[in-house]
């Protein structure tokens, strides 16, 4: 199954210009972005490649080549209005951007770092992509890949109405999703949740090592 239908490109075509305005912005999207730079920072990691893939805007992509402005940072969407937001509003020197999913990414030079915030869902088929992760991946190379996770019944109930804002996704438990990393040859590293609001449903950050 290919790895570029992620999600409705019409509805995140739609949502392109209004991105910064979107509810999660404040309870999920923001919050996941601050997750993975505390890792970061936590680990000491020093990459000179990084790959976001599904990187909306590009918000991250950008705060990432800011804070490594030696880095080659590729930051890819399969929307083409989410690319072009990216290309205006959040770019940078050492920022390459693609429009396309993972098997439009060059895997002729490995990056040392991927990273997914609240794209991995959209894949139709999670284990090819993340046995395309490990592919694109350096020995040692780390993927984050943070999303909402169905959990529990509360999750369950709080991820339809997701579904009903955005396009249709699968939502994995964070043992599935850890299951998922390990069939594609990554071992797990940390796992770290994060808590803005009682009321929305479980994210978590769960790191792939390619050993």
């Amino acid at each position: 199954m290919a790895l570029t239908t992620i999600g409705k490109k019409e509805i995140w075509n739609y949502w392109a210009p209004r991105y910064e305005k979107l509810w999660s912005q404040h309870f999920a999207l923001g919050p996941s972005r601050n997750l993975i730079h505390d890792h970061l920072a936590a680990s000491d990691f020093q990459p000179n490649r990084i790959l976001d893939i599904g990187c909306g805007v590009g918000q991250l992509a950008y705060e990432l080549a800011t804070r490594w402005p030696k880095a080659e940072v590729v930051a890819a969407d399969y929307s083409a209005g989410m690319i072009a937001r990216a290309k205006r509003d959040y770019a940078a020197p050492n920022i390459t951007h693609i429009h396309g999913s993972l098997e439009d990414i060059p895997n002729h030079k490995p990056f040392d770092l991927i990273v997914s915030t609240n794209a991995f869902p959209y894949f139709p088929d999670k284990n090819l992509a993340a046995r395309q992760m490990w592919k694109l991946l350096a020995p040692n190379g780390r993927t984050l890949i943070v999303q909402a996770n169905h959990n529990n019944f509360y999750d369950a109930l709080w991820l339809i109405f997701v579904k009903l804002t955005v396009s249709q996704a699968e939502y994995l438990s964070v043992e599935d999703l850890k299951e998922v990393l390990q069939q594609a040859g990554f071992t797990i590293g940390k796992v770290r949740p994060i808590s803005t609001a009682f009321f929305i449903p479980s994210v978590f950050l769960v790191e792939g090592v390619r050993s």
